[in-house]
């Protein structure tokens, strides 16, 4: 079971929030895996109160969760929610976010851990990272309480733009609270293609930068582009 803390999660009203992260948060709640001492807390644009928020969870986790939805898990998981409205740009916002996690930890008993997860588009990276700086909700000088940062999505779109990211992203948080996290590369089938090479005699000595030039993976999907188009 993990130790308390309070997750923020950074474009919450998103795709991936809502078919995956949402739903996966509650399945942990479910097995277990959640402390008494957690809190969940959305960020977003949206104007709504937290009560709006977790009706909109409540509608994820029950459609898309593995496990089955049991009531007394969701109104224990939903004690610790809350919602935050505002831009990436917007002082007050992040001065409530601070406000919001500074009530978490004496509600909830989050103890001052608090993890960013940023499912948001790489372009926004920079500007959330440096509103938790600016806004004292980081201190990189210090292992406990603990503050973390997980990055999904592309890390940068070539090697120049990676390294001037963790620059940035390093500069607020100590590189062992950073995690990145592209949820393509840990797909079955690129799983399966590594195995397929280095499991068969015939494939691994030609399977290399000498005789292939490129590799072209298609991932075929039955629903639309839905809001992701940006």
């Amino acid at each position: 079971v993990a130790g308390p803390c309070a997750l923020v999660m950074f474009g919450v009203t998103g795709d991936l929030a809502r078919k995956k992260l949402l739903p996966a948060i509650y399945d942990l709640a479910n097995r277990g895996l959640l402390p008494p001492g957690f809190g969940l807390v959305g960020f977003a644009r949206r104007d709504w109160h937290t009560e709006q928020f977790c009706e909109d969870v409540r509608e994820s986790v029950q459609a898309r969760a593995r496990t089955p939805f049991r009531e007394e898990v969701w109104q224990q998981l939903v004690e610790g929610v809350r919602f935050v409205s505002g831009d990436f740009g917007d002082d007050a916002a992040f001065e409530n976010l601070r406000a919001t996690l500074n009530e978490l930890d004496e509600a909830q008993g989050t103890a001052g851990n608090h993890a960013f997860y940023l499912s948001i588009p790489p372009k926004r990276f920079d500007a959330v990272i440096e509103q938790l700086n600016r806004h004292g909700l980081v201190d990189k000088s210090r292992d406990r309480p603990w503050n973390r940062v997980v990055i999904e999505k592309p890390f940068g779109h070539d090697l120049a733009s990676a390294q001037d990211l963790e620059r940035r992203v390093s500069s607020v948080f100590a590189s062992d609270s950073v995690f990145r996290i592209d949820h393509y590369l840990g797909k079955e089938t690129v799983q399966n293609m590594l195995a397929l090479r280095f499991a068969n005699e015939l494939f691994e000595p030609v399977w290399n930068r000498n005789y292939v030039s490129h590799v072209q993976i298609t991932m075929a999907e039955d629903i639309g582009i839905g809001g992701r188009a940006g």
